[in-house]
């Protein structure tokens, strides 16, 4: 099972297409961490998503102790390096 949650350009937070708030957030994470096995968690920021923003959901889920979290979009960098 996997979970996808994406913050969209203006900060909003959306789990599996459903615009979710911070409490919410970890609400689901406290849950799927239970669960057995734990889902993997597909976290993935819209580029010009603020920083500040994404630290923030980074920290929630840090807090939340999910040890499956994959990166998704990555690869839109892959030739900026």
């Amino acid at each position: 099972e996997k979970n996808k949650l994406y913050i969209d350009p203006d900060g909003r937070l959306f789990w599996n297409g459903a615009q979710i708030d911070d409490v919410t957030l970890r609400q689901y994470l406290d849950t799927t961490v239970q669960m057995d096995p734990q889902p993997e968690l597909h976290f993935q920021p819209d580029p010009q998503a603020r920083y500040d923003t994404v630290d923030k959901v980074l920290a929630i889920i840090k807090r939340a102790n999910v040890t499956k979290l994959g990166f998704v979009g990555n690869e839109q960098y892959r030739n900026d390096f």
